[in-house]
C-alpha cells in the first residue's frame, strides 16, 4: 500500500486486507500480541522482498540470480543437513524435490511476473496464498469453513482478480 498511486490500488489491498482478516473468524476471541508482531514484521518482510525482487529482477534478466541465492541458501544450511542422518538416496531426492518445487518454481515465477507487473500488484496476488490453502483444507481435508472465512475468501479473491485485471490494462 505505501506503493499505491491511486485509490483504486489501496482499495483493492484494502479489501483483501479485510479478507485476511475475516480468515481469523474474529468471534470475540483476541489476538495474540506476539503473533500480530511477527505477522506485521512478515508482512514489512514480503513488502522488502518484492521490492529488492523487482530490482535484482530487472538487473539481471536471467535466472543466474536465483541460482546463486539458492546455492548460497544450500551452503547456509548444509552444516545442519551433515549432521542428520540424511544421506540415503531416497531422502536426498526427496529433499531435491522440496528445493525444487518450494523455491525455485515460486521464486522464478516471482521474478518473471515482478519485471512486469508492479510490485503492489504481485503483492496483493501473493494474498491468494491464504484463499488457496482456506479452499484446499476444505476440499482436501475436509475442514468447514464457517461463512466469515468464506466471505474472507470471497473478498481477497475478488480484490486480486481486480488488480490483477486493473495491471493487465496498463501493461
Amino acid at each position: 500500500m505505501a506503493t499505491a498511486r491511486r485509490a483504486r490500488d489501496a482499495g483493492f489491498a484494502l479489501v483483501a486486507a479485510f479478507g485476511v482478516w475475516l480468515f481469523h473468524s474474529p468471534s470475540g476471541t483476541t489476538l495474540p500480541a506476539a503473533g500480530v508482531a511477527l505477522a506485521l514484521l512478515s508482512a514489512v518482510s514480503m513488502g522488502g522482498y518484492l521490492v529488492l525482487s523487482r530490482k535484482v529482477g530487472a538487473s539481471v534478466p536471467d535466472g543466474s540470480i536465483l541460482a546463486l541465492a539458492v546455492t548460497v541458501a544450500a551452503i547456509l544450511t548444509l552444516p545442519f543437513g551433515v549432521t542428520a542422518p540424511v544421506w540415503r538416496p531416497s531422502l536426498l531426492l526427496a529433499g531435491f524435490g522440496v528445493a525444487v518445487l518450494s523455491a525455485v518454481i515460486p521464486y522464478s515465477l516471482d521474478l518473471a511476473a515482478l519485471r512486469r507487473v508492479p510490485p503492489r500488484t504481485v503483492a496483493l496476488l501473493e494474498s491468494l496464498e491464504a484463499a488457496v490453502a482456506g479452499v484446499a483444507g476444505a476440499l482436501v481435508l475436509g475442514e468447514r469453513l464457517p461463512p466469515a472465512v468464506w466471505a474472507g475468501i470471497a473478498c481477497v479473491t475478488a480484490s486480486a482478480a481486480a488488480a490483477g485485471r486493473a495491471a493487465a490494462r496498463s501493461l
